[in-house]
Order: structure tokens, then C-alpha cells, then sequence
């Protein structure tokens, strides 16, 4: 990989490591990136990574038959908040065609048929619980979605690489991060006080409130756990802990808008 680098970049390296599809290269990180996902017209004024272009001019190089972009590393220390997210939302108006139900039902859909692949009791186990989760978000988001802000958002955000990483940026629902951030912060630095004040300060239209608690009972963390074969028993410990998160939320939204209850979820202690 140093020569590959020297070759396309005229860079000479150091220190490099490798860390799943990325090599952290002295200053920089070389990356494996999705085309598909890939938003590069929307990120001219964007505060991400910066991509540096190859001898050629271009900011993909194939190698090995895969796509790769250099990122100049130049944002460590970032701290992940809603703060930070905010700061980084650009409205952009494209409409309502962003499907979240369809596409969280294709998701449980192939779940569903391949399940019988899984040998993980754990995950046999309290796949029912999660699936119904799903339906549920999808049925709200169904019977309520409304007008709704978008703009540039992230397709997943687990840490702080996430945030700054241009092949991670899409153009959809601004609650898209709020959610995903939430998530993150409730299985890895969880505050209950933190995420409830933070939510309250956040500018939302009614609407964009109904799908945030859609998404938020939506569980990608369980999908995307078993995915990328994470640690299972630390969803699944956290199960209670995150149905209390979201009657706190429930409440704090019916202050705003007309929240559709859910009964077995939205109960008294």
C-alpha cells in the first residue's frame, strides 16, 4: 500500500495501519468507498474530510478492482453532539421521496427469510420483539408522515469518523441524524437529562417530530449489529433501558405534537 500511495498521490509515508476497509496513513486515510452512497455534488461547503485528488485529477482510484478515496485527516478531537449536528444541517428541499417505510420493510423482509441462517440463540430469541419494533415504525410513519424538513445528513452515525466521512453523507430527513445520534449516544454514553434537553433546544416542525420517534423505534442498531456480527448481548441487555428512553421521549414530543400512543410501550412504571 505505500508504494500504491506514492504512486497516485505523490505522498511518502511513515506510518500506516490498517483498520477494516481503511489505512490510516500519517495525516491522511485511505478508504474503500461506495459509489452508490456517494454524494460529491452536495458537498462543496460541507466541513468533512477533505478528498485529494490522484495524479490524474480524479478523486477515486481503483485498486485491487475497488474504489478508494485519500481524506486529509484533519479533524481529530471532533465531538459528536446535537450541536454539532445542527451546525452541519443544510436545508436542502427536495421533497418528501425519501421512503423510509419502504425501505425499512425491505430490510425486514430480508431478515425474515433468512433468519433461519442464524444459530445465535440470543438473536433467535428476541428477533420477534424487534420486528415488531419495526412494523411499528413503519405504521407510524405510514399513517403520519407530513411535511418534513431535509436537507444533508448522515447514513449512519456510530462515531465520530462517521460524521466527517464524505462517502457517510446523504440529502434526507433532517431527524435522520438526530435519531442516529441519539441511538449512538444511548448504547455508548447514555444520559437521559443530556438527550431530553438537547431535543427540546432542537428547532423541528411538528411533522419532522412524528417521524423522529418513527425512526427512533426503528431498530437499525439490532440489524446493524447482527450485520457486521457485533456484540448482541449488549442490545438486547439494554432492551428495558431503551423502551424508558422512548416514553421519556413520547412525553416530551406530546408536549409539541399529537404523538401517536403506543399502549404496551407508553405505560406507567
Amino acid at each position: 500500500m505505500r508504494n500504491i500511495i506514492k504512486y497516485y498521490y505523490n505522498i511518502d509515508i511513515n506510518d500506516i495501519r490498517a483498520e477494516d476497509n481503511l489505512y490510516f496513513v500519517d495525516d491522511y486515510i485511505l478508504k474503500e468507498v461506495n459509489i452508490k452512497k456517494f454524494a460529491s455534488e452536495v458537498m462543496n461547503n460541507v466541513n468533512i474530510f477533505p478528498i485529494i485528488q490522484n495524479k490524474d485529477g480524479n478523486i477515486f482510484t481503483e485498486i485491487d478492482n475497488k474504489k478508494y478515496i485519500l481524506l486529509r485527516n484533519n479533524k481529530i478531537g471532533l465531538c459528536l453532539n446535537f450541536d454539532t449536528i445542527n451546525s452541519f444541517f443544510i436545508p436542502m428541499n427536495i421533497g418528501n421521496n425519501k421512503d423510509w417505510s419502504l425501505l425499512w420493510q425491505n430490510k425486514i423482509d430480508y431478515f425474515e427469510k433468512t433468519i433461519n441462517k442464524v444459530v445465535d440463540k440470543n438473536i433467535l430469541e428476541c428477533f420477534p420483539y424487534y420486528i415488531g419494533m419495526g412494523e411499528l415504525a413503519i405504521r407510524i410513519y405510514r399513517e403520519n408522515n407530513s411535511m418534513t424538513t431535509t436537507g444533508l445528513s448522515h447514513y449512519r452515525l456510530n462515531n465520530e469518523f462517521d460524521f466527517m466521512c464524505p462517502d457517510n453523507i446523504i440529502v434526507d430527513y433532517k431527524v435522520r441524524d438526530i435519531a442516529e445520534l441519539l441511538k449512538y449516544k444511548f448504547f455508548n454514553e447514555l444520559d437521559f437529562n443530556d438527550i431530553i434537553n438537547s431535543l427540546f433546544k432542537t428547532n423541528l416542525h411538528p411533522g419532522d417530530y412524528i417521524i423522529l420517534y418513527a425512526r427512533l423505534l426503528f431498530p437499525t442498531y439490532f440489524f446493524d449489529c447482527i450485520e457486521k456480527g457485533g456484540n448482541i448481548s449488549k442490545i438486547i441487555s439494554k432492551a428495558s433501558l431503551y423502551e424508558s428512553l422512548l416514553r421519556r421521549i413520547y412525553f416530551m414530543i406530546k408536549t409539541r405534537v399529537d404523538v401517536p400512543r403506543i399502549d404496551w410501550l407508553i405505560k406507567t412504571a
